[in-house]
């Protein structure tokens, strides 16, 4: 008996000389034990300048005819944009085509079409005015409208975006160390991933009252915010909430025993880093988040004989919209594209100008109870098109709705395992690699309509809307060692050490 437990402390303190020689506990072969989490970041920033591009049309008989034409135009246009002291001023295209007729397969010559292009830059507060101008000049197409802020307010943006990042980063990896009672260690690497543009921002209109578009008035417009999104990446080492012990084989072994199959096992390969014994397992995480905001599309087409007679109808409609929207408390309200363009007719196979269309199309938010109403003023105000009708969560309500899914993801992954485990009799061991595959936005809600006992729409009548749930998904990725439930007591005959009776 008492050679038996010589041989055992002997055994003992031989062993814990002969791990290190495995490289079992070497930290440059030891198995790393790492989660992979990515931030995401956003940020947005006030505009102070807008970016306009301007077109001339002109058709005619002849290609010197309408070239000269295009060039007076163009001359007025440049200067009186020159008056203003827009910045950037320049052509971006010049345009001169023949026109055809087809009938009967024959191709006929009727004319030519010239089109100048013109892109300029003016503080937001007087860009509203040049457009207008240049409208009366001669302009007759407008082709897109940006907005920008200075370099200074950008920089500090992106220095802003990338610290939001690294704390989603952050939580996330809380999240999902909370529910595996695991202990973060030390960021390993780190990996920026920053948008290299902000997105273009656009159009936003500013009523200032009802009064009808008229020569003297001034279109008033602001610039929406530019977004700047970034997302970073942290490796963090993490320690498990157990020291990898085989429970289930060594339940009856003493505690010095125990320690001891700690050092042997590397010995036999089961959890030498090369020759790891590993589970992959991927969980799946569903969270409904109930809406409470509104995202209304709305546009006013109007079509006329002349560019100029459109776009003062447009702007009157623009302005009457706006500023009802504006009274409702609307959020957001911004102006998303605005289009001037020809209309043609086509008979007898030839092509003809018959006047122009031009359409603004307007977006903004509200809480949801209060959107049905909001669609309804639009309309009576002017509005004739209903575009497009979103759902979403408040900001809060997002975040801690992609924290808790990933924590469903984890218990997934975790449930998984436990059933591969208990059905081949295995020992779970260490998590050795985490990776998170977050949902990077959730899917659009549908819009669904309550009509209340059937009944019609009316003027006094309010639009019913009921906004439909956001889902977010997410999955995490889990890597499990493990051993066989047998392994243990073999290792001790193998090395002499079974329990002493």
């Amino acid at each position: 008996m008492a050679n038996t437990n010589n041989l055992t402390v002997v055994s003992e303190q031989a062993l814990v000389i002969i791990a290190p020689l495995t490289g079992s506990t070497n930290p440059n072969t030891a198995p790393a034990q790492i989660l992979e989490v990515t931030g995401q970041g956003e940020v947005t920033v006030p505009t102070t300048l807008t970016e306009v591009q301007l077109g001339i049309q002109v058709e005619g008989k002849t290609a010197t005819e309408v070239q000269e034409e295009v060039a007076r135009r163009s001359t007025a246009v440049v200067d009186v944009l020159q008056k203003l002291g827009a910045q950037e001023l320049q052509t971006t295209s010049i345009q001169l085509n023949p026109v055809f007729s087809f009938e009967n397969n024959t191709q006929t010559l009727i004319g030519f079409r010239g089109v100048n292009t013109l892109q300029f830059e003016l503080p937001t507060d007087r860009a509203g005015g040049a457009i207008d101008t240049a409208i009366q000049a001669g302009a007759n197409l407008i082709q897109n409208i940006s907005f920008t802020a200075s370099d200074e307010a950008l920089q500090q943006a992106r220095l802003q975006v990338l610290s939001e990042a690294v704390k989603d980063a952050q939580a996330q990896a809380n999240a999902v160390f909370s529910t595996l009672q695991l202990t973060p260690g030390k960021i390993i690497d780190i990996d920026i991933n920053s948008a290299a543009n902000p997105s273009p921002s656009p159009l936003v209109f500013e009523a200032a009252n009802r009064a009808s578009f008229a020569a003297d008035t001034t279109t008033p417009i602001i610039g929406s915010p530019q977004t700047i999104e970034a997302s970073v990446s942290l490796d963090i080492g993490y320690s498990p909430n157990s020291a990898g012990t085989l429970a289930s084989a060594t339940d009856n072994l003493t505690g010095a025993i125990k320690q001891a199959l700690g050092i042997i096992d590397p010995l036999t390969g089961s959890t030498n880093p090369n020759t790891a014994q590993i589970l992959e397992v991927t969980g799946q995480g569903k969270v409904s988040v109930p809406t409470t905001l509104t995202e209304v599309q709305l546009g006013i087409q109007v079509e006329g004989k002349t560019a100029t007679e459109v776009q003062e109808e447009v702007a009157q409609r623009s302005t009457a919209v706006v500023d009802a929207l504006q009274k409702l408390g609307a959020q957001e309200l911004q102006t998303t594209s605005i289009q001037l363009n020809p209309v043609y007719s086509f008979e007898n196979n030839t092509q003809t100008l018959t006047g122009f269309r031009g359409v603004n199309t307007l977006q903004f938010e509200l809480p949801t109870d209060r959107a049905g109403g909001a669609i309804d003023t639009a309309i009576q105000a002017g509005a004739n098109l209903i575009q497009n009708i979103s759902f979403t969560a408040s900001d809060e309500a997002l975040q801690q709705a992609r924290l808790q899914v990933l924590s469903e993801a984890v218990k997934d992954a975790q449930a998984q395992a436990n059933a591969v485990f208990s059905t081949l009799q295995l020992t779970p061991g260490k998590i050795i690699d985490i990776d998170i595959n977050s949902a990077a936005n959730p899917s659009p809600s549908p819009l669904e309509f309550n009509l209340v006992a059937d009944r019609a729409f009316a003027a006094g009548s309010t639009t019913p809307l009921i906004g439909g749930p956001l889902t977010i998904e997410a999955s995490v990725s889990l890597d499990i060692a493990y051993s066989s439930a047998s392994a243990g007591t073999l290792d001790l005959a193998i090395y002499g050490l079974q329990q002493s009776t």
